[in-house]
């Protein structure tokens, strides 16, 4: 596969299968854009009219049964040579298990593998497309999100993939589930339509507990990227640039963040991803330049980790909080880099021609998770922290 089909099946999970929140187009449009080191001009005044009308016919077509271009466009690309997508890779909290999504069936699944590469399993075994699985503290559950019921909804089930049970139960999507630290509570985004031709999603936070009751709604209509995660000590949540009480008391806008953003595991710093430049640019492609940078928990303290010409995406931390290991094209390539917290002893891990990205650290912090195309298919890699004995843990199909 080349990088430019890689990108397009790598995005079209979140275009197609679960289409709940789609307000984050910088991640879209990153994944799904032909990578081209020739700058383009603004199109003109006519020109944007035209392209805008392209894609509301297009919107259109995509939407009218008759046609079935959408059927038509799935069926062309779902080969079993090639998977539709692997997501990040999540490992158990004793670091013996990995999830992550495979649709080496044809659909979403969530699949299961020894950290070792043995014993692969499909835990949901359903044509409902089940994504985006998470680990409860405990590692006795999994919660994943799930089309099976004609919307996305969330489900959680044991560690083995038994009792499956759907939590929130609502005609409207839910997508992006998250554990609270204690495994009480799970946060989540729910979407909302606008009227028209073509649809935009803005979407709120939600809180349920862990067995389905006391949904809470903490926000309304945000339109910022659509990514959440809980603070260490389970008092509030990131989500787009706010930090938000998990009572919801309040909430708290943060400086300027474009994509995901992680706490650290003490929880008193928070390392994200911007577009290099004025605040509206670094919307398209691996060209476009990007850093990390750390700020304190409160959002002040703002620092730049990354000083290069690539675009320096995806922060990780280790689970000590020493270093963090992210995605980088400085080399002209997706690889996996590590440095120090401090943004000190940059270092690349991955050392391929095929782009590598999405790292997850091993509980005890020996060991990376990682995403790769370098077998001609995108599949879950692990590898030793210092970049050592790389190896698929996706067992190929006969």
């Amino acid at each position: 596969m080349t990088d430019v089909e890689l990108d397009v099946v790598d995005s079209f999970e979140r275009v197609f299968p679960v289409p709940t929140v789609v307000a984050d187009w910088d991640d879209v449009v990153d994944r799904a854009g032909a990578r081209s080191g020739t700058p383009t001009r603004p199109p003109s005044r006519w020109r944007a009219v035209a392209i805008a009308g392209a894609v509301v016919a297009g919107a259109a077509l995509l939407s009218t049964p008759a046609f079935g271009l959408a059927d038509r466009l799935l069926n062309l690309i779902k080969d079993k040579r090639s998977p539709l997508d692997v997501q990040a890779p999540a490992w158990s909290r004793d670091g013996r298990t990995i999830v992550f999504v495979s649709w080496r069936d044809g659909n979403g699944e969530v699949y299961a593998v020894d950290a070792d590469g043995s014993a692969p399993r499909n835990l949901t075994q359903h044509p409902g497309n089940d994504v985006r699985p998470a680990w409860s503290p405990d590692g006795r559950r999994i919660i994943f999100v799930s089309r099976r019921d004609g919307n996305s909804e969330v489900y959680v089930m044991n560690a083995d993939g038994s009792a499956k049970r759907n939590l929130t139960r609502d005609r409207a999507n839910d997508d992006y589930p998250t554990w609270s630290p204690d495994g009480r509570r799970i946060a989540f985004l729910r979407a909302t339509r606008s009227r028209g031709v073509i649809r935009f999603y803005s979407y709120d936070l939600n809180v349920v507990n862990a067995d389905g009751s006391g949904l809470r709604r903490l926000t309304r209509n945000h339109t910022e990227t659509p990514r959440l995660v809980w603070s260490p000590d389970g008092r509030t949540i990131y989500v787009g640039r706010y930090l938000v009480s998990a009572d919801g008391s309040g909430a708290r806008r943060l400086p300027y963040i474009r994509f995901t953003a992680v706490w650290s595991p003490d929880g008193r710093r928070i390392a994200f991803a911007r577009p290099r430049g004025r605040t509206g640019s670094g919307l398209c492609c691996d060209a476009s330049p990007a850093d990390i940078y750390v700020m304190n928990a409160d959002g002040s303290g703002t620092r730049k980790l990354t000083h290069n010409a690539g675009r320096n995406a995806e922060p990780a931390w280790s689970p000590d909080g020493r270093k963090i290991a992210f995605r980088s094209t400085r080399d002209g390539n997706r690889e996996i880099y590590v440095m120090n917290a401090n943004g000190s002893n940059q270092r690349n891990l991955t050392r391929n021609p095929a782009p590598d990205s999405r790292p997850s650290w091993s509980p005890d912090g020996r060991r990376i998770a990682f995403v790769s195309n370098r077998d001609g298919r995108l599949e879950a890699h692990v590898m030793n922290a210092d970049g050592s004995a790389q190896r698929s843990l996706t067992v190929h199909d006969s």
